[in-house]
């Protein structure tokens, strides 16, 4: 992503090479944009054994099922991202158990970090969101083989069945001005 003012103090940015890469910089400030980073998430939820997916109404991957997800607003915490992303994509209220998994797709435009959740279901019907999706549900693993379901998301409902070990969450303050979100 290319910026033209800084962020910080608005004076327009030139190029320099910082750390060996050309970078964004501020002559007037000496604010550098170091990188562009997008952090998603996504979630498993099982209930009586069947799995939640939803059929993608947009691309990429227009027509595939897929665990639900999205991205994390500038504010958000993990956990509340991915609640309110089920929620919003599906009607399901969830509670996370903790996370499972990291993965990362690092692009010269845009590195996306993806941290998917093992979550319970708590209530809700299927109600879904049009504008993202053309159909949600609860699907079996006898059912997902015949549908076309995700490479990604096979791999990650695979890994949410054989995981043995959550990263629980919490929140702890170091006096700082926010606090932080560690899992361990």
């Amino acid at each position: 992503m290319t910026f033209n003012f800084c962020p910080q103090c608005g004076t327009k940015l030139v190029t320099q090479t910082v750390d060996f890469k050309q970078r964004q910089v501020c002559p007037h400030c000496h604010y550098i944009h170091w990188n562009d980073n997008v952090i998603s998430v996504g979630g498993v939820v099982v209930k009586d054994g069947r799995y939640l997916l939803t059929q993608r109404a947009n691309n990429p991957g227009r027509g595939h099922w897929t665990n639900p997800g999205g991205f994390v607003e500038q504010t958000e915490t993990l956990d509340k991202a991915i609640i309110r992303e089920i929620q919003e994509e599906t009607g399901i209220i969830t509670r996370p158990r903790g996370v499972f998994l990291i993965g990362e797709r690092p692009l010269s435009s845009l590195h996306t970090i993806y941290v998917n959740f093992l979550l319970d279901y708590v209530s809700g019907q299927i109600n879904i969101q049009s504008n993202e999706l053309m159909n949600a549900g609860f699907f079996s693993l006898a059912e997902m083989a015949s549908m076309d379901v995700a490479g990604l998301t096979r791999e990650i409902i695979h890994r949410a069945q054989t995981t043995t070990n959550l990263l629980p969450f919490q929140e702890v303050n170091l006096n700082y001005t926010s606090q932080y979100r560690l899992y361990d």
